[in-house]
């Protein structure tokens, strides 16, 4: 009786742990795709591994991802597959942003979701995880909602207001009752156009606050929902593949010649610049740019772990060949910034490449292939350029840089640098307002006269530093470079610097922020989004590797 009474008593409750990586320290599960076999005899035992897992080259039997972070990996796939596909998150009507706002926040509340795990998902036996903690220790979740709270003052705190009367527009002042004048500021602005030829009138504070928003939430959810290296990969591939399925169709528009966007959206204006579904050809190649280091960090990863694993067969091939892709539409793009910062990458590829081909030791004896491999990549990247008859269109490009086009492309943009410098002197500390640097920008403009140099309108200052400077002031610009300094000092501290697939994608990273100096490819969403989410990913990979965190 006493037995049976004792059977009945409940359960204790699973204990509750609230650090991911105190639970996937050791020995983490790996996948199998589709297939069921008996691994009894590839347990590991007191006695170490079983001669059957010595054999098959792995020591620990698999486990099931947990349904929340596939579920995280699905959806934040989703969100970063989905921008480039809507040009780029910039058309005018903004439901790609509030598209990718609602992704972003589905995708937190996943991260933030406790989770109950059984043998089924963790060989430590059944436990319950919270995930909150992690998030509010998180600096980068501080730094972003303080910049969001900071534009949103902004946005609600308008001194100044758009009037198009179909005739001319012009900014008026409102009286200093109609807003709080020792807050930050903006400009009341539309973030539709009022008519078909006001394209410009689509950008506003609140517009803004979507852009940032999106990739913020994204990261934090990343961040806190991911505990597993195979997540990473999982949406690392995502990004590539889907980079590379762009990257064909730019290729595959170039030859036929179209001048429409997927050959069924008229490009307008754009016929002559866009590239796959990017109506800006210099957006396309910092993009393009992004997933070659992303597809060169994979094929690196792969090649290097295979080589561990006695050389079996990988994926190594087919991310090079993605890269190889996304180098080609760089090049046929016309991206004349995209095109040179390629080059750097690609010749400080080499040199690294050919310093740890050197310093290899001789038990690794597959290292000299991937000296071939990059070799017959860059001739077939080459001959696919010239086959399209592109190679002498580039190296002519570049060389108008320096002669017809030094005043349109060169001294404009320098020239533009200065007056937005000026601008952004007047309200150095504040900013004028997040979005409002096209409405206010032409009182600078015209002690310049680049108007009448280009013929256009500048809407972006070709700098994304000192246009995010006059927008937010010293307060947002420095809010984002500490936010920058952070994930540096994270990958510095897991020793990111020590592995080449990390310098790889470090180093994209890092091109694209010099890029943003005569450029504005952090204005465009799609591209700000895969930077911030390329941050995590190589920060995590990082700290998965130097926690010797494996799947």
């Amino acid at each position: 009786m006493a037995i049976a009474e004792l059977s009945n008593l409940p359960r204790p409750p699973p204990p509750l742990l609230t650090d991911p990586a105190s639970v996937f320290s050791s020995r983490p599960p790996k996948k199998r795709f589709g297939r069921t076999v008996d691994l009894r005899s590839s347990f590991p035992t007191p006695q170490g591994p079983t001669p059957l897992m010595v054999f098959r080259g792995e020591a620990r039997p698999p486990r099931r991802l947990h349904p929340l972070e596939l579920a995280l990996l699905v959806v934040s796939a989703a969100q970063i597959c989905f921008l480039p596909w809507t040009l780029g998150g910039l058309l005018m009507v903004p439901w790609p942003l509030w598209t990718s706002l609602g992704l972003g926040a589905a995708g937190l509340v996943l991260a933030l979701w406790p989770r109950h795990y059984t043998e089924e998902h963790a060989r430590e036996g059944e436990f319950k995880l919270v995930m909150w903690p992690k998030l509010v220790r998180f600096p980068i979740f501080w730094l972003g909602l303080v910049l969001l709270l900071y534009m949103t003052v902004q946005a609600l705190n308008p001194a100044w207001k758009y009037v198009n009367t179909g005739l001319r527009w012009n900014m008026v002042a409102l009286p200093p009752t109609d807003y709080i004048t020792w807050l930050p500021t903006s400009m009341q602005a539309p973030m539709t156009p009022s008519a078909p030829a006001y394209t410009w009138e689509c950008m506003n504070a609140w517009r803004m606050i979507l852009i940032y928003t999106g990739p913020w939430l994204m990261v934090c959810a990343l961040w806190v929902g991911i505990t597993r290296r195979v997540t990473l990969l999982a949406l690392l591939t995502a990004i590539v593949l889907n980079g590379a399925l762009l990257a064909l169709i730019g290729i595959l528009e170039k030859v036929t010649d179209t001048r429409k966007i997927l050959w069924i959206k008229d490009a307008g204006r754009a016929s002559y610049y866009f590239v796959s579904t990017f109506t800006y050809k210099n957006h396309a190649g910092a993009f393009f740019n992004l997933i070659i280091a992303a597809a060169c960090a994979l094929a690196l990863w792969h090649f290097t772990r295979g080589d561990r694993r006695t050389g079996r067969a990988n994926p190594a091939p087919l991310f090079a060949l993605c890269a190889t892709v996304a180098g080609m539409i760089v090049l046929l793009s016309n991206s004349r910034a995209a095109t040179i910062f390629l080059m750097i990458f690609m010749l400080a590829g080499l040199i690294g490449g050919g310093i740890w081909l050197a310093r290899g030791d001789s038990a690794s004896t597959n290292r000299a292939v991937i000296g071939l491999l990059a070799v017959v990549f860059l001739l077939f990247l080459g001959g696919g350029v010239m086959a399209l008859n592109y190679d002498e269109k580039i190296y002519a490009g570049l060389e108008r840089l320096t002669t017809t086009d030094r005043v349109l492309s060169v001294d404009s943009r320098r020239i533009a640098a200065n007056a937005t410098w000026e601008m952004a002197q007047d309200r150095l500390l504040t900013g004028w307002g997040a979005g409002s640097f096209r409405y206010y920008f032409p009182v600078y403009e015209r002690n310049y006269s680049i108007w009448y140099q280009t013929n256009n309108r500048w809407e972006y200052a070709h700098n994304d530093y000192l246009q995010i400077l006059a927008e937010l002031g010293l307060i947002g610009l420095l809010t984002v470079a500490a936010g920058t300094a952070c994930w540096l000092f994270k990958l510095v501290r897991h020793g990111a610097h020590t592995r080449p697939h990390s310098l790889v994608l470090v180093a994209g990273l890092l091109l694209l922020m010099v890029h943003a100096w005569v450029d504005l490819p952090l204005y465009c969403p799609a591209i700000l989004l895969t930077w911030c989410v390329l941050w995590v990913i190589a920060a995590r990979w990082a700290e998965f590797e130097d926690n010797r965190v494996r799947d």
